[in-house]
């Protein structure tokens, strides 16, 4: 199994060159709630891969589309993820990305997401059974976007 390795952006930061840029997330919250999505995995925030020719914007605002049905405004880069994994992920970092402004539209359930809901940070994090500390990612999100 992979580890991964959170490093989270300041006003310094800048990003690794395009050829290394894998996936993107995004982190939007309302208050005390949060956009989550429901794939194969549990509940998730919505974000997945870069498709040749995206760039990580272009990504962020299709699989937000795709994944959660919202479009969303005044993203800021919240931390850059690299893994353990040398193997598959040789090189390759994902990006979070944080907002308090999205906006729902129609939510199409697909193969990468079978539900839609903004709900309560701790029914949240109740909810997801994955790799992340989504409490830390979370309140780091918070600090950036209010």
């Amino acid at each position: 199994m992979s580890a991964f390795f959170i490093k989270y952006a300041n006003k310094n930061t800048s990003l690794p060159s395009k050829e290394f840029h894998s996936a993107v997330f995004l982190v939007a919250l309302q208050g005390t709630k949060i956009l989550a999505i429901k794939n194969e995995r549990g509940w998730d925030i919505p974000g997945g891969h870069i498709e040749p020719g995206e760039n990580y914007k272009e990504a962020l605002i299709r699989e937000v589309q795709e994944e959660a049905g919202a479009v969303f405004s005044d993203e800021k880069l919240l931390a850059i993820v690299e893994s353990s994994n040398q193997t598959i992920y040789k090189d390759k970092v994902m990006f979070i990305f944080a907002t308090k402004n999205f906006t729902l539209n129609e939510f199409i359930p697909s193969k990468d997401a079978f539900d839609r809901e903004v709900i309560e940070i701790e029914e949240f994090l109740k909810r997801y059974k994955d790799v992340f500390n989504f409490r830390e990612i979370i309140s780091k999100a918070q600090e950036l976007i209010n």
